[in-house]
């Protein structure tokens, strides 16, 4: 007699409440739609995953527009769709914490899986080896998942992605889609270029709400000073000694942006502005998520774009 493991078990009986219909999902494909199914875990990946794959392929997102990726549980539904997929586009190095279980169980399935962001040259999240944080601060170890906002490895990640998919079908054109949409992204790199200009190099300094600007700060010449929430996760807290050291690092730098993201409450990054007094501004930015119809982040391209524009115009403004 063969013994389950908890993973398959625990995949098994969330396809088993998703036969029940305990709650709904995303829209079914027609009975007569037999292209593959590929399920992308963040609405930022289903940008890449549905560029390359055109109408090759149906593609499905599970974590909605505006919900942070770090803490997104998904219902049962989503959980056999995951499941079911012909494909499973997620990003790795931790970043989709509450979906961990199910990816892990859908690899000890063989379940065909690509994770993008350790295949696209990672970088380490800045001061990790200085500071000693590895276990206690970086709920993702080392390596920062946030490679998407750099546009150079997301055209990187999208040939990776159609090297993936042409094995499952060899007869798709998925490798002339991810090389349009990775010469898209070199474009959208030189207009962030252009975008940032402006901005002087002694101002190229930044304090984020949490160390999801990395690959940003690398790419276009920025130093990330400071965080509000220690480590790579949004789940973190920071204790009071933290912030009182963030308000200090910003004093010392006469810092006076705090730039927050959509996905996340901006009160602890309003109460280090409040400490600093009102000529601190917080900024919201797109990080974990790409923006809703009308927010000029409805796509990778544009939501990198809008970053760039709302950073240099809040440094300007220093």
């Amino acid at each position: 007699m063969s013994i389950r493991s908890p993973r398959k078990l625990l995949l098994a009986s969330l396809l088993l409440l998703a036969a029940c219909g305990a709650d709904s999902g995303p829209d079914e494909s027609t009975p007569d739609d037999d292209r593959l199914v590929v399920v992308a875990t963040t609405s930022i990946l289903g940008d890449i995953a549905s560029n390359v794959a055109g109408e090759e392929a149906r593609v499905e997102v599970l974590i909605p527009i505006g919900v942070d990726s770090h803490d997104f549980q998904p219902s049962s539904q989503q959980a056999s769709l995951l499941a079911e997929a012909d494909l499973v586009v997620a990003n790795g190095l931790g970043l989709e914490q509450g979906l961990e279980e199910l990816l892990a169980a859908r690899a000890d399935e063989d379940g065909p899986i690509i994770e993008l962001a350790p295949l696209i040259d990672p970088i380490s999240f800045s001061g990790h080896e200085e500071e000693g944080h590895e276990e206690e601060d970086h709920e993702h170890g080392s390596e920062d998942p946030h490679f998407w906002m750099d546009p150079i490895r997301v055209g990187a990640a999208a040939v990776a992605l159609a090297t993936e998919l042409t094995e499952l079908h060899p007869d798709g054109s998925w490798d002339d889609r991810a090389a349009e949409y990775s010469a898209g992204m070199e474009a959208t790199d030189e207009t962030i270029r252009g975008i940032l200009e402006p901005v002087p190099e002694d101002d190229r300094s930044m304090v984020t709400n949490h160390e999801a600007f990395g690959y940003f700060a690398d790419r276009y010449g920025f130093e990330i000073v400071g965080v509000v929430i220690p480590g790579g996760s949004t789940l973190a807290e920071p204790s009071s000694a933290e912030l009182a050291e963030l308000v200090a690092e910003m004093t010392q730098h006469g810092t006076r942006v705090i730039f927050a993201e959509t996905t996340q409450p901006t009160t602890l990054a309003d109460a280090v502005a409040a400490e600093l007094g009102s000529e601190v501004e917080v900024v919201e930015l797109f990080t974990e998520s790409l923006g809703p119809e009308g927010s000029q982040a409805e796509t990778l391209a544009s939501m990198l774009e809008s970053n760039a524009s709302a950073i240099a115009a809040a440094l300007g403004r220093e």
